[in-house]
């Protein structure tokens, strides 16, 4: 103890220096730390200047493309469906006695084929009375005229008895029911035994079934306006319509007047041509396939997709430098871009320029090459 209270003064000065180096290093090796730790936050910047080196130029693959004249086909998708449906009702009350086979789901019948006879009794007794009272009345008359006495009130009599008797023939007449046009089932409702009538009558019970005419069946196909406008004029334009088990072709009949709510998108509605038979057609709610001829334009280029860059612009080299243009577009195909033709100066570029931008020095070399 008396020793180290009677050390040098060197002594104690050479430890305090040692204490402040540590502290120096641990210092030093925090600071090392944090530098290497935000090294990678840290961007290299590049002067542009530099993109002008022609040692950084970077190549543009670009097709020159030849004018030509196209007639567009435009592929679009669809669904089947009806232009108007038909709800069957008996317009007399009485028990049903007899419905056809046919007169189910996906049954097929033709004009005029009756498929529901309601129970005739009763409206065959009115006929047969009234009938009754038209001879009376025309036997009367005969007398009246053969005595030369006024038969004028007779006369009024025996037309206005001839006029309930075609009344209650048509009555009876209704009693067998029927369309005056080919038909197809959608959905039957109806049994034997069943009391049928008027809504005013029966209530629900009045709908016996529902159908449809072949020749109402349509094609609703969504497009878009752009789409729609390049294939003006619409109505009339032939298309062909694919389904999975058949081909058929149509005309564009109408389109829509409005634009759906959610898609924005308007409707063209196909129907089928007349040369081929009514019980061919598909069934409605079948999917379908449209591709439709469209108009034939001149000077057009038809570019390959990769040449499409972002919001339906193109890059162009002109005099080694990039340009960007957006083209009038008029189609696509499932390669091909269809476009109004242009001034592509030294090309078009194909495919994508790193760090490509507007006045960007490149060097040209043809696709492909």
């Amino acid at each position: 103890m008396t020793q180290d209270a009677n050390q040098p003064d060197g002594r104690r000065k050479d430890s305090k220096w040692k204490g402040y180096l540590q502290f120096a290093v641990i210092l030093g090796a925090v600071a090392v730390a944090f530098y290497f730790a935000r090294a990678p936050e840290q961007v290299e910047r590049v002067d542009s200047t530099q993109l002008a080196n022609p040692e950084r130029k970077p190549v543009a693959r670009v097709i020159q493309p030849e004018s030509t004249e196209q007639a567009l086909t435009l592929e679009l998708t669809g669904t089947v469906s009806l232009k108007e449906r038909v709800t069957v009702l008996s317009e007399v009350v009485g028990r049903v006695v007899w419905v056809s086979p046919k007169f189910e789901p996906g049954g097929s019948l033709e004009a005029d084929e009756v498929f529901i006879r309601v129970d005739p009794s009763e409206f065959e007794l009115r006929v047969e009375k009234t009938r009754l009272k038209v001879d009376a009345l025309e036997y009367e008359l005969q007398i009246q005229q053969a005595g030369s006495s006024d038969a004028r009130k007779i006369e009024l009599d025996l037309r206005g008895a001839q006029l309930e008797l075609k009344l209650a023939e048509l009555q009876l007449e209704k009693t067998r029911i029927s369309l005056p046009y080919n038909f197809r089932v959608i959905s039957s409702s109806v049994e034997v035994g069943e009391l049928v009538g008027t809504v005013e009558t029966v209530g629900r019970a009045a709908v016996l079934g529902m159908v449809y005419r072949p020749e109402s069946i349509r094609v609703h196909v969504p497009i878009d306006q752009q789409d729609l406008l390049n294939l003006q004029p619409v109505e009339g334009r032939t298309a062909e319509i694919r389904t999975r088990l058949n081909t058929y072709r149509g005309t564009i009949a109408t389109t829509s007047s409005i634009v759906d709510s959610d898609t924005r998108m308007a409707s063209l509605y196909l129907k089928f041509s007349d040369d081929g038979p009514l019980d061919s057609l598909p069934l409605p709610n079948t999917f379908a396939e449209i591709a439709i001829t469209g108009p034939s334009h001149a000077g057009t280029y038809v570019l390959p997709e990769a040449a499409s860059q972002a919001f339906g612009q193109v890059w162009l080299v002109r005099d080694g430098i990039l340009e960007s243009f957006e083209p009038l577009t008029l189609g696509r195909t499932d390669d091909h871009w269809i476009v109004e033709s242009f001034d592509a100066g030294d090309g078009v570029v194909v495919g994508a320029i790193r760090n490509a931008q507007s006045g960007l020095a490149v060097t040209v070399t043809d696709f492909g090459s």
